[in-house]
């Protein structure tokens, strides 16, 4: 069943949703009130994707070998719903680098990624690499140059990858992997 089609919320569902907001109206400051407002917008999409994520919990218990139905391959790039983040922390939404190995894309809930930015003109090579559609074996970018976000390594439930974009190419790949290795490694 898709979450759409679900009964919208009745007379008790408000009334408890309006108590809840009641008290938390009470302790935010009107330095707040823009975010706050943000935050509202997001609470509809972030109910669709938590029910997306039960729906597909089932499906990975059901299947014979607890294959998870969504399956990115190390590389894809995907369009993604990062609800409203805190300070400087990336939200809406953001295309993603699939950063993690093939056995936990098959297994696993969650998925590590790296953001990708739309300005790829202004880009610090210690910790981003400039993103071409030149550098996509398939597909194309949106944002022409853009730029990966290294340093940004982030973990997501795959019920918010959208539309595969496209992928990598080998060579853009390996650039990822020596940047993450060089940032991640003690010195």
């Amino acid at each position: 069943m898709d979450y759409n089609s679900l009964s919208n919320l009745n007379d008790s569902d408000r009334s408890s949703i309006t108590a809840v907001f009641q008290g938390i109206l009470v302790n935010l400051k009107h330095l707040s009130v823009s975010k706050a407002v943000s935050y509202l917008r997001y609470i509809p999409e972030q109910c669709r994707m938590h029910y997306n994520s039960i729906e597909n919990r089932k499906l990975r218990a059901s299947h014979e070998k607890k294959y998870h139905p969504v399956k990115p391959r190390r590389g894809e790039i995907y369009n993604s719903f990062i609800t409203e983040g805190v300070g400087s922390e990336l939200c809406g939404s953001h295309l993603v680098v699939i950063i993690q190995n093939k056995k936990a894309n098959i297994y696993s809930e969650k998925v590590n990624v790296l953001p990708i930015e739309g300005d790829g003109n202004k880009i610090n090579p210690n910790y981003q690499i400039r993103l071409t559609s030149a550098d996509i074996k398939e597909g194309r970018l949106d944002k022409d140059p853009s730029r990966i976000i290294i340093t940004d390594i982030t973990t997501i439930d795959k019920a918010r990858l959208g539309r595969k974009i496209g992928q990598l190419t080998p060579e853009c790949l390996i650039n990822v992997e020596n940047i993450q290795q060089w940032l991640l490694h003690p010195r």
